[in-house]
């Protein structure tokens, strides 16, 4: 995960890749996953490298979207200079990188959808509140 590579995906991104939702929330739902299970140092690598993709994707497509909603540009900034870092050697380092660009991707993937109109809520039925003065 060089300087280069960053500047391939990002370059790639500008070109007019599509943006696959479900792939991108795939690969988000499993590195989130990885706090409750011990994924070898193989395995964090290899989704971290999706996730640098898939950031890189995202946020291209962030700077260039014209929306009534900008998005937060301090977190953009913070994440475009984090993009050319590796991957930290140690698995302590590994297992905190890979999480927060999870998030990062979560939440230029949110921003992505919603300013496309794209957002599904989930398909799960809403529980009804309860009545004033009962407990639930």
């Amino acid at each position: 995960m060089d300087t280069e590579r960053a500047q391939g995906s990002t370059a790639t991104a500008v070109s007019g890749l599509p943006v696959d939702v479900e792939t991108i929330s795939a690969t988000i739902r499993k590195a989130l996953r990885f706090g409750s299970i011990r994924p070898s140092r193989e395995e964090l690598a290899a989704t971290d490298e999706a996730l640098h993709g898939h950031v890189a994707l995202l946020l291209a497509e962030a700077r260039r979207t014209a929306s009534p909603h900008p998005p937060d540009r301090y977190r953009l900034d913070r994440i475009s200079k984090h993009m050319p870092f590796p991957l930290g050697t140690g698995m302590l380092s590994t297992y905190a990188e890979v999480p927060q660009r999870a998030r990062d991707c979560q939440w230029l993937l949110a921003y992505f959808t919603a300013s496309r109109d794209e957002y599904k809520p989930r398909p799960r039925p809403v529980r009804a509140a309860p009545a004033a003065g009962r407990r639930a």
